[in-house]
């Protein structure tokens, strides 16, 4: 992905769903501040250490997939993430997005299982004019039908 031709901010919305994911999340918004400002809404566990500079953090209720059933998405405290605690992931992702005019929005993927957040912010984000050019990355990454016309 050619990042140069996108002014900053940048919203990178991250979901490690493994503690092993966090690593590479906070390396690739590291490598998102070479081409300006990252606003870095967090979607995993929270976070014991610091971002990399030029990384603004927002934690968003946090999600991890569960150990025993994978797939099955759970919300900080280890319990199934039931309706309620979606709408609320959903509203405080959406609140960070209406709070900022990003030129570039990158996904770190963009499964199914959240498209309950991702489909509202990609519709909003397309609404705006001018609309910030969405990626999802790593390029090429799958993602589920249901949102990939709303992904350029």
């Amino acid at each position: 992905m050619t990042l140069a031709q996108y002014p900053q901010p940048i919203l990178f919305r991250a979901q490690p769903m493994r503690p092993g994911d966090v690593p590479a999340r906070l390396d690739q918004a590291e490598m998102l501040t070479r081409e300006g400002a990252v606003m870095l809404a967090w979607g995993g566990l929270p976070l014991t250490i610091t971002p990399p500079p030029g990384v603004t953090l927002t934690p968003l209720p946090g999600a991890q997939e569960s150990a025993e059933e994978p797939g099955l998405m759970l919300d900080a405290d280890g319990h199934v993430a039931n309706q309620s605690w979606k709408k609320r992931r959903a509203a405080a992702l959406l609140a960070l997005f209406a709070g900022m005019r990003p030129r570039l929005i990158v996904l770190d993927g963009a499964p199914s299982l959240f498209r309950f957040e991702l489909r509202p912010l990609l519709e909003m984000a397309r609404r705006r004019d001018p609309a910030p050019a969405v990626r999802v990355w790593p390029e090429g990454a799958v993602i589920g039908l249901e949102l990939a016309g709303l992904v350029g």
